[in-house]
């Protein structure tokens, strides 16, 4: 996979394409050129950036995410690729056609994964876990929502009792609303390339939002993010402002190696598996999820 998140950060570039490249100017100086065919997304959180069409239409061919984020790093829009795989009907049809159960069914088991890694969160960092048994009580479709019970406990026992999972607030929040732009970023190409339709979800359904099905499968990835979020405050506890060095890291969550249970996989390749997974429910009918349960097994530094 391409690793190389392109972040615009500093206002008044222009972006387009130059041969295979995707040129960087300021003022009519090149910065710099970087070919396509190593670039995972390009997120943006500068001002006055100018695209041209020809750089659109070259991100939506090699189905490179542009991501648009606004205050504090939320996402504010993502351009996509409209075309997916080549069987991408015949998939579609599948998905928008199962049964309400089976997306129940599907939910149900995202979320209890989202709890069980945010239970092991607490466990690796040490932190009172009244979350061990909550991921058993989670019913079909979350109708109960222990989803959002369980993120009360979770936060304030990772973040301390004063901390407020809001996206509008800067700080932690907003280093958390950064790493799971680049988680989505990921996931949305991967729903794309899979041939799925990233607006048709099973547990997120907001019709206003175009990408419900990727924010379904970020659920049980989440936690990753907190705990990176984590060992930089626990480092540095008075930081405001995310800095370059901290976007690094944030963005080299994709690439980092973790344990199956075999061998070692970079969390991309695990996505991806997770993405297919969903295809072959949908195909087959039976929902089997291949979660990897040594995520959480060594501190996430």
């Amino acid at each position: 996979m391409p690793n190389n998140l392109v972040e615009i950060s500093t206002n008044n570039k222009k972006l387009s394409v130059f041969r295979g490249f995707l040129r960087i100017e300021e003022e009519g100086n090149v910065l710099k050129d970087i070919p396509f065919n190593s670039i995972s997304a390009v997120i943006i959180t500068a001002f006055n950036i100018g695209y041209t069409n020809n750089l659109l239409q070259r991100l939506c061919e090699e189905n490179i995410p542009l991501v648009i984020l606004g205050k504090n790093y939320a996402p504010s829009g993502m351009l996509l690729s409209y075309v997916g795989q080549s069987r991408q009907t015949e998939i579609q049809y599948l998905q928008i056609e199962n049964k309400r159960p089976l997306e129940k069914k599907i939910w149900q088991l995202l979320v209890k994964e989202k709890i069980k890694n945010q239970s092991k969160v607490l466990d690796l960092y040490h932190k009172e876990n009244k979350l061990q048994h909550i991921h058993k009580t989670v019913l079909s479709a979350d109708s109960s929502n222990r989803e959002a019970y369980a993120a009360r406990i979770y936060f304030k026992a990772l973040f301390g009792d004063k901390f407020t999972r809001d996206k509008d607030m800067s700080g932690i929040n907003s280093f958390l609303n950064y790493g799971y732009a680049v988680l989505r970023s990921a996931l949305a190409r991967y729903v794309v390339a899979a041939g799925l339709n990233p607006a048709y979800g099973v547990g997120h359904r907001n019709m206003l939002n175009p990408f419900c099905l990727v924010d379904d499968l970020i659920e049980p990835f989440r936690p990753i993010v907190d705990g990176v979020v984590y060992t930089i405050f626990e480092k540095a506890p008075d930081i405001i402002d995310l800095q370059p060095e901290h976007k690094a890291k944030l963005s080299a969550m994709l690439v980092k190696e973790y344990y199956n249970g075999e061998g070692f996989s970079p969390l991309y390749m695990i996505l991806q598996q997770i993405v297919w997974d969903l295809v072959n429910i949908y195909k087959n009918k039976e929902v089997c999820f291949n979660f990897n349960d040594y995520l959480f097994e060594e501190r996430l530094i």
